[in-house]
């Protein structure tokens, strides 16, 4: 039994990282709903990767057996923030790129923290089954 600090580090790094795109792309959603501008491709891509991995952390909380979910999770998402910065640096649109763009490699390397820890040994999955069934009652 023992804290695995890389692995809360890492994912409270993914979840922030998250939070924080999810903030960016709020407003991109905001302005298409009041008609200023369209949302496009790769923003709609983005937006649906940031409600999975957010999904996805829930269930990693929940079941930490589940942890490699969210590593992948994170690192496609990293991924996709990354192509999609380049892309709007591409089109001429300047802006929040460079910190989406750093945003995308923090995702991936917190990814890679989380699947580096990877699958819990069986008497930690043990031990954390009693801590959920101990918090339930």
């Amino acid at each position: 039994m023992g804290l695995h600090i890389k692995t809360n580090i890492g994912f409270l790094i993914i979840f922030f990282s998250v939070i924080v795109l999810a903030i960016m792309q709020g407003g991109s959603i905001s302005n298409a709903i009041i008609g200023r501008e369209g949302v496009q491709g790769n923003e709609i891509q983005q937006i649906a990767f940031i409600i999975l991995t957010l999904f996805i952390l829930v269930v990693a909380t929940l079941h930490p057996d589940k942890l490699y979910l969210s590593a992948y999770s994170s690192m496609t998402l990293g991924l996709i923030v990354i192509i999609s910065a380049f892309f709007n640096i591409y089109r001429g649109e300047d802006g929040l790129n460079i910190l989406q763009f750093i945003l995308g490699v923090i995702l991936i390397i917190g990814g890679v923290v989380l699947f580096r820890k990877g699958k819990l040994s069986q008497e930690d999955k043990k031990l954390v089954y009693e801590g959920i069934k101990n918090y339930k009652k």
